[in-house]
């Protein structure tokens, strides 16, 4: 099986998981920056309660850094929380099997009510 066809073999499977769309991209359109963490310091309720977020999820140094060890990703887009945070995962080892051994689930989750779905934690999100 030539690598195109591998890569073809893990686009379908993440659709079949659930996924609404995967694709091919380029690991370097991938923008990381630095206000993010500020936003979950001094916004965010979840800050410093769970591995998803600042400061025991990487900082955007070292996500650069471990982002710039690859070239390609497979970039998901589905349902919001758990569900495809599972199907990454799920992936993960998918891709892991067919010989991409630095393959690794990344999630990006928009909101604090977004990451508790995730960690199953119960948020309450105040305005002001």
């Amino acid at each position: 099986m030539t690598v195109g066809e591998k890569i073809e073999v893990l686009l379908d499977k993440a659709l079949d998981m659930g996924a609404d769309k995967a694709k091919i991209i380029d690991v370097g359109s991938v923008v990381v920056e630095e206000w993010v963490f500020w936003k979950c310091q001094y916004g965010c309720p979840l800050y410093n309660r769970d591995s998803l977020h600042p400061p025991c999820a990487p900082g955007s140094g070292s996500t650069r850094k471990v982002l710039g060890e690859f070239t390609k990703a497979i970039l998901l887009n589905g349902p919001k929380g758990k569900k495809l945070s599972q199907i990454a995962l799920n992936l993960e080892g998918e891709a892991y099997h067919a010989g991409y051994y630095k393959a690794f689930a990344l999630i990006a989750l928009t909101s604090a009510a977004e990451v508790a779905s995730v960690s199953g934690e119960e948020t309450t999100l105040g305005a002001t």
